[in-house]
């Protein structure tokens, strides 16, 4: 039978001109807060990876501690305390609070030197995830057996656990679900990072009443001018408190946070945050674990779910519907997905490539590793080994430019 003319395509694309009835249409693509955040704050704009750093214009990453900040110091901002009644407020107050010796010198010990082997190895062998920020060691659950007892709050590896998992369950309820795992290393001379809020992903829609993310970061050396993560107190309720869609005006300044290691900073998923320069001779390790409302996820695990023979048929349109297209750092595997663009065929993102492995059984994980291995490793020994050179069109063994 013919289709009625109404639903072919020139005559839906017909009906649906600049003059046609789109009620979301506008606020769907108003890009706010983002585009108002630095209208209103240019100091705010994150420079180009090739352009030079200027110092001395109270550019957002030129900035110091709050006790010292000449806008911030007479405040009562948070500092490291075990007191959960003082957490809990400061938290809700500034968006951020700090767990004082939430790790102990020997858990700090033992955690680093894991993270700084693995970091080292998967140098060495080609496989990292850098940036001008930092590098990423992605999917640490799998790399060291101390990893999945973070995400259990187990006080053997995190001895202030039962405090961090009190204060997730409070925020965004029971059942929130570990959104990532991963470490983020800065390295002297590193480019800033883009203020942004970790719940940005479900802009333009803003939640005043609570956040639907709270990110816990294991610090694991001592954080200040130099090195630490960039915050801007109570952005997390002025940004939401202009209500979804809408622009953002002038906001107060930033401040590096400042804490000895072994704390852990937990920020409330609104709150404007970035990683800063390295100002420092060494290397920043710190591990960073966003908690998500359990609802952020597809209803359907069309990962585990989806029968191999409707993959192998599958159109891009449809593996970019079911969440098998990654971008940027959403639905990645092992880090494979964060240099795709999440458009539909797009070969750096995708997922059904790495699950066709699963499905045969082949797939090899890339577990704790040592630089020693990293050294002998065998070319393709690992499926990250095989995506990153088929999809990624990296060279086996590349190393990075940025260090």
């Amino acid at each position: 039978m013919p289709v009625p003319i109404e639903f072919t395509p020139e005559a839906v694309e017909a009906a649906s001109g600049p003059d046609a009835f789109q009620p979301y249409e506008t606020f769907l693509r108003s890009r706010q807060p983002v585009d108002s955040i630095v209208e209103s704050n240019p100091w705010m704009r994150t420079p180009a990876t090739k352009d030079e750093i200027v110092w001395g214009e109270g550019r957002y990453y030129d900035t110091t501690v709050g006790r010292k900040h000449p806008y911030w110091k007479d405040f009562d901002l948070p500092t490291p305390t075990k007191d959960l009644h003082q957490i809990r407020r400061d938290l809700f107050e500034w968006g951020f609070c700090l767990v004082e010796d939430a790790l102990s010198a020997d858990q700090v010990r033992q955690t680093r030197a894991r993270l700084v082997e693995q970091a080292a190895a998967e140098r060495e062998a080609g496989i990292d995830y850098p940036g001008g920020s930092f590098q990423l060691i992605c999917s640490l659950i799998n790399k060291g057996e101390i990893f999945p007892k973070f995400l259990e709050h187990d006080p053997e590896v995190v001895q202030g656990g039962p405090v961090i998992e009190r204060l997730l369950d409070e925020t965004l309820r029971k059942g929130w679900c570990v959104f990532s795992f991963t470490a983020n290393i800065s390295y002297p001379g590193c480019m800033p990072m883009g203020l942004h809020q970790d719940q940005g992903a479900i802009n333009p829609f803003q939640t005043p009443e609570a956040p639907v993310d709270v990110t816990t970061m294991y610090i694991l050396e001592d954080v200040d001018e130099r090195n630490g993560t960039l915050i801007v107190p109570t952005s997390h309720k002025l940004i939401p408190a202009v209500g979804s869609g809408n622009k953002v005006g002038k906001l107060p300044p930033t401040i590096h946070v400042e804490a000895p290691a072994g704390t852990v900073l937990l920020f409330d998923g609104r709150l404007l945050h970035g990683t800063s320069i390295n100002r420092g001779d060494d290397w920043r390790y710190v591990m960073v674990q966003p908690s998500m409302k359990p609802w952020v996820r597809s209803q359907e695990n069309f990962m585990l779910s989806t029968d191999p023979r409707v993959l192998e048929n599958a159109s891009p349109k449809l593996l970019q519907r079911i969440g098998m297209q990654g971008t940027g750092g959403l639905g990645n595997a092992e880090g494979f997905g964060n240099r795709g663009t999440g458009r539909a065929g797009d070969p750096a993102g995708s997922m059904a490539a790495a699950r066709a492995f699963l499905t045969a059984g082949d797939y090899r994980h890339v577990g704790e590793l040592t630089v020693d291995e990293a050294q002998r490793l065998a070319e393709d020994r690992y499926t990250l080994q095989v995506l990153q050179r088929e999809r990624e069109g990296r060279q086996p063994g590349q190393r990075n430019h940025y260090w």
